[in-house]
């Protein structure tokens, strides 16, 4: 992998000579003091000390471990990483596996399962979500029971501890409760296709809160998640444009026009942490 390739990816490098330079990224700053040498493959930053190779970049860069730039690069590559005990022992990896079994749960009971057909009906007829959205974006439905629990502890044998830290259950009076019950669920995915978290609503209106999200994990931090940015980052590279919107309805709507350049932010406020994200990847930002 080129360094300097991999890098502009991210960031926008000035040639200086033999190297390559720009504003860090890990840091303020108005004089560029970032540096990339194509010759050694390394890069390097005066203002703050951080330095190293591609690995140590897309760690420091996306905030991930080690064992999942190891993934990301080594798929570029077409070499298959293998991950045995040593990967699965990572606290993130076991919660985006656990995400992705309760994503695949809640998807099977919103378009397959009978407990599912109100929500289905409601997406269909009063949204005008097409099927076609609903598996793009991979929306799903939480029954009103603890189902996606029994599921996990009994079928998956998933220890209990697992199912609190991904923010999934809460134990009450010494049992295992769903986190989201009688909801429409949105996966939250990050720009590397882990799902971080849900966002759910209400099916009624008169649902309180009309939408709840995951509980801060350790992958999931509200203020600095999008909703859509896995599906609008490819529309925003290209058009150095990004639409940000209020809601995931508003966000699949749009796309349903095929404005797909849109994503959501979750909450109240855009944070200065998704400003400087949004900062890397887009020239412009429409609110």
């Amino acid at each position: 992998i080129d360094l300097v390739s991999l890098i502009s990816e991210f960031l926008t490098l000035k040639k200086a000579g033999r190297n390559f330079t720009t504003a860090c990224p890990f840091h303020n700053e108005k004089t560029p003091s970032f540096v990339v040498s194509p010759e050694r493959q390394i890069w390097h930053c005066f203002g703050c000390g951080k330095g190293g190779d591609c690995f140590t970049f897309l760690m420091e860069y996306e905030k991930i471990e080690f064992i999942e730039s190891l993934k990301i690069l080594g798929k570029r590559v077409g070499i298959e990483i293998k991950t045995g005990d040593f990967a699965q022992g990572s606290k993130k990896q076991k919660i985006y596996d656990l995400n992705k079994t309760a994503s695949d749960f809640y998807h099977y009971i919103l378009t397959k399962h009978k407990a599912g057909e109100k929500a289905l009906e409601y997406l269909l007829k009063k949204r005008k979500i097409n099927k076609g959205l609903i598996e793009s974006f991979g929306l799903g439905f939480a029954p009103s029971n603890s189902s996606l629990s029994r599921y996990l502890l009994s079928k998956k044998k998933t220890p209990r501890q697992d199912l609190m830290e991904a923010g999934l259950s809460f134990q009450s009076r010494g049992e295992v409760v769903d986190f989201f019950r009688g909801r429409i669920i949105f996966p939250l995915t990050d720009s590397r296709g882990n799902i971080l978290g849900f966002s759910a609503r209400g099916l009624l209106d008169s649902d309180t809160p009309k939408y709840i999200n995951t509980k801060e994990t350790m992958v999931y931090h509200k203020g600095s998640t999008f909703f859509g940015i896995n599906k609008a980052l490819p529309e925003i590279k290209e058009k150095k444009e990004a639409i940000v919107m209020e809601g995931e309805f508003d966000v699949i709507s749009a796309f349903r026009e095929g404005i797909k350049n849109s994503i959501a932010i979750k909450g109240t406020a855009l944070t200065s942490e998704q400003s400087v994200y949004l900062s890397r990847i887009s020239e412009k930002i429409i609110l």
